[in-house]
């Protein structure tokens, strides 16, 4: 009996079957869920794959087509057009820079001392203008150089108002007998420094429009008349600065040059410009005396020819590897403008002929380096401009380094980016990051078709195509 019970009992307490077990929906839903999943996996894993693949494939590919440009002679990134030019141009700009802070430095510690109680004074605020020109630079590199051809107007009438404005006593600053500076800030500012840039930028922009202009003589004409002759005369003439007007001479010619004038027109302008300097120098009494001076300086070695003979003492007594770096005996008062007109004579007595040869070799890959710049260049303004400001600087650095060996007159200009002078190295400075821009500017690379109608008339025989893009208006 006690049996029985406990089996019923027993047989009571186990569940049915039924009731806790899963259904056979939810069983086929949870496997079709896996299936999924499972799927889905393996899509996002094949997908994975095929990514991978195509980044290998596009990465294949494009190490195929740089060997095929390679091989064809195509540009790489680093043989962009400009990029050796700009490398090699900011390079020997920046080592000249250096260059000509040592040897400021150095030219000047005796008459800082003696003139304002500081070996250093003078290169301290040289190291000032450095920086405000090499800021400049960095400015002018990235701002497109088309906006000089729209102001180039304002800029040309801006540079002779300030020209002139130099001449208003009680304006400008007069010094030796010759006003050609103004007192902005405490500071001397002078104007033609300005001027030579805005010369060849109007006269750039002028044939850029036009550039049959340079195909007559009318226009020829008109454009010297325009471009140099103000400039001739109230700097040569009356601020009486020949060699200013000498370098922006240089610099106008060079343009004409480039945008295609007429060799028989240049000559004309060679036979014309010595009648005009010529004039200028019998208009002051003390350059014909320099002229004298130039043919024999050691017959006038104690009046006009006295810093040309001081500066050949000072380059012979450097001999090849010079007397050593601040030990110069010519900048203790025996040779005059040591820090300007004449550092190079102190470079050559301190530095010797090696010293010098460094010095013009800078100048010479400034010159390829930035010449490079123009003829790379297929839009006519820019190709004009970059010609005109590596004229002016490399015209106005042999200009100098000749008078300091008696291989042409003194002129009184400084060295570019060696002398003091806060003007010219800020403008100078300026000048090269023009190039700069002009380098790398996309429409610098661009070809455009010149119009028939905007070529120069050709008559005489004359078949020199102008210069490339001339037609182009921007």
């Amino acid at each position: 009996m006690s049996g029985s019970r406990t089996k019923a009992r027993a047989t009571e307490l186990e569940p049915v079957p039924w009731v806790n077990a899963p259904s056979e929906r939810r069983v086929r839903a949870e496997r079709r869920v896996g299936l999924e999943r499972r799927a889905a996996d393996r899509r996002g894993a094949r997908r994975r794959d095929d990514e991978a693949a195509a980044v290998a494939e596009r990465r294949s590919g494009e190490r195929r087509a740089g060997a095929r440009r390679v091989a064809e002679g195509a540009p790489s990134a680093a043989q962009a057009p400009g990029f050796v030019e700009r490398r090699v141009l900011v390079l020997a700009t920046l080592l000249l820079l250096l260059y000509g802070l040592v040897m400021a430095y150095s030219a000047s510690t005796a008459q800082a001392y003696f003139t304002y109680g500081s070996a250093s004074y003078l290169l301290l605020r040289q190291l000032i203008f450095a920086f405000i020109g090499v800021g400049a630079m960095v400015v002018l590199a990235r701002v497109d150089y088309a906006v000089w051809r729209r102001f180039a107007g304002p800029f040309y009438a801006a540079a002779g108002a300030l020209c002139v404005l130099a001449l208003v006593p009680g304006i400008g600053m007069e010094i030796r007998g010759a006003r050609r500076w103004l007192d902005v800030a405490g500071q001397s500012l002078q104007p033609s420094e300005i001027a030579k840039l805005a010369v060849v930028c109007f006269l750039a922009a002028t044939i850029a429009r036009v550039p049959r202009t340079l195909g007559t003589a009318g226009g020829f004409v008109r454009l010297v008349v325009l471009g140099v002759f103000p400039f001739a005369i109230v700097v040569g003439l009356l601020q009486k600065d020949l060699g200013t007007t000498l370098v922006l001479c240089v610099g106008a010619v060079a343009v004409l040059i480039a945008g295609g004038a007429r060799w028989r027109h240049l000559v004309a302008l060679g036979l014309a410009g010595p009648l005009l300097v010529g004039a200028l120098i019998l208009a002051e009494p003390y350059r014909m005396e320099r002229i004298v001076a130039f043919i024999d300086p050691w017959a006038y070695a104690q009046t006009s020819g006295f810093q040309a003979t001081q500066s050949l003492l000072s380059i012979a007594s450097g001999r090849v590897f010079g007397v050593g770096l601040g030990n110069s005996v010519q900048k203790f008062g025996y040779l005059p403008d040591q820090t300007t007109d004449m550092i190079t004579a102190i470079i050559g007595e301190e530095l010797g002929l090696v010293g010098l040869l460094v010095l013009i070799g800078l100048y010479v890959f400034l010159a390829w380096s930035a010449y490079r710049v123009a003829l790379a260049c297929r839009e006519p303004f820019g190709k004009l401009l970059a010609v005109g400001i590596t004229s002016l600087i490399v015209g106005q650095a042999f200009i100098n380094i000749g008078a300091a060996l008696s291989v042409v007159p003194l002129t009184g200009v400084p060295l570019p980016l060696v002398s003091l002078g806060g003007t010219s190295l800020v403008l100078v400075l300026a000048g090269i990051g023009i190039l700069l821009n002009i380098a790398t500017n996309r429409r610098s690379h661009i070809v455009v078709s010149t119009r028939r109608s905007d070529g120069p008339a050709r008559r005489g025989g004359d078949r020199r195509a102008p210069v490339a893009g001339a037609g182009r208006r921007g």
